[in-house]
């Protein structure tokens, strides 16, 4: 394992860094500026804390998140008309329905998780588009609390805030979050153990699905619509925020707090990135290094 003082130095240096480029970049720390990386964590935010559960789990990183996500806000938009509530529900019902079929193959026929994440990719997009249809508009405002701010600060975040702790609970101080960080650690050793490993797994993913279906929401809400393209690209800024959060690659090490912190840093690089001037680019570019500088500081950890 890493050593802890090398470790805690790599934090330290990028924690001192991103401090210090904030303070020195002139409207970071405004009203407007604020806000709005608050809204950017939010976005993606869900999917991140989706993600985790299934990186925790020894499973690396799910594909088809980003588009669980594009469908169920579709969903929660084709429903509206029939009141929030009803909407919200079917919608987390589908994400659950969704990822949970997916456990279910991954843990019973030991299935590549990869791969079976990127058939659910495909199969999403291609049955959304034949049923429901490419975008989806909302039929009334029902969402538009979404939208809203609580002593100034948007709903949206604090709702990614209530699910991270509610996550974090549920992985600290439930028989499923230890298990789960088991099955990360050592999945044969786990099943060894008397762990039902395609239980755990299932509900991994089903857990994974009903948050990446609440960012569908969040989502849809913001923009009024949902489509197909809505949370394209989200699994890569997801499975970064959790990286840089500190959760192994591997499973079995890291949290949901963590995630929370690491989606904050790529929320904060992005917005430093923007006041400063550079391109999308750059900032892609940035999080990619940030992302290779943790792959690498937690293969040497494994090496030693």
């Amino acid at each position: 394992m890493m050593t802890p003082s090398l470790a805690n130095l790599a934090k330290l240096l990028a924690i001192g860094l991103l401090v210090g480029l904030a303070l020195s970049t002139p409207g970071f720390f405004t009203r407007p500026s604020l806000i709005a990386l608050a809204n950017a964590m939010s976005l993606v935010g869900c999917v991140a804390l989706a993600m985790t559960f299934v990186t925790l789990g020894g499973y690396i990183m799910s594909f088809s998140l980003g588009a669980t996500a594009s469908v169920t806000g579709i969903v929660f938009m084709a429903v509206l008309g029939h009141g929030f509530v009803l909407a919200a529900f079917t919608a987390v019902l589908l994400g659950i329905v969704i990822t949970a079929l997916q456990g279910g193959i991954i843990g019973a026929l030991r299935a590549n998780p990869i791969i079976v994440s990127l058939a659910a990719y495909a199969l999403l997009i291609g049955l959304t588009q034949i049923i429901v249809g490419p975008k989806m508009d909302a039929p009334n405002l029902d969402y538009q609390f979404l939208k809203g701010r609580l002593a100034d600060i948007p709903i949206s975040f604090l709702v990614l805030a209530a699910l991270a702790i509610l996550a974090q609970v549920i992985m600290t101080f439930t028989r499923f979050g230890h298990e789960l960080m088991l099955v990360g650690s050592n999945a044969r050793a786990a099943e060894a153990a008397g762990i039902h490993v395609t239980r755990v797994t299932i509900i991994a993913y089903a857990l994974a699905g009903a948050l990446a279906a609440i960012g569908g929401i969040l989502i849809a809400s913001r923009f009024g619509t949902a489509d197909m393209q809505t949370a394209r690209g989200f699994e890569y800024t997801a499975i970064a925020a959790v990286l840089i959060g500190g959760t192994a690659i591997g499973g079995g090490r890291g949290s949901m707090l963590q995630t929370f912190l690491g989606m904050a840093a790529i929320a904060v690089i992005n917005a430093l990135a923007l006041l400063q001037g550079f391109s999308m680019e750059f900032q892609r570019l940035t999080i990619g290094l940030a992302v290779l500088a943790v792959v690498i500081l937690q293969g040497v950890g494994r090496r030693n």
